[in-house]
């Protein structure tokens, strides 16, 4: 892996973490399940991590604006979205969708270790 890989992956997660964190946050405005407060709060601090090391490597932040529900990039865009829709149906239906982000952040950040 280079370090150009090692970027891209601090910006991807970057922006994954702020998904996480909007899209708990939108489904605790919607729920009120005092889970999904919790864990934005948890993925807040996730992404203000990532924002130190970007900084510390003077790497431009790919949070340009930090809107609930704007990113940067279209695919993490479209993902919000998506999880969102799904997370509105139904509690239960939030819930699994708190499952999926969770699962989806692993992976992640396993495929960026092994490249480390």
């Amino acid at each position: 892996m280079t370090i150009r890989d090692e970027i891209e992956g601090l910006l991807w997660m970057r922006e994954e973490e702020k998904l996480a964190r909007d899209v708990y946050q939108t489904l605790y405005e919607q729920w009120g399940a005092d889970i999904f407060d919790r864990i934005a709060a948890s993925e807040q601090r996730h992404t203000d991590a990532i924002a130190g090391l970007l900084a510390a490597y003077a790497v431009e932040d790919p949070v340009v604006d930090d809107t609930i529900g704007v990113f940067s990039s279209p695919e993490l865009q479209e993902l919000y979205d998506d999880l969102v829709g799904r997370g509105s149906a139904s509690l239960v239906d939030a819930l699994g969708v708190g499952a999926l982000i969770e699962d989806l952040d692993i992976v992640d950040l396993w495929s960026f270790l092994e490249g480390t």
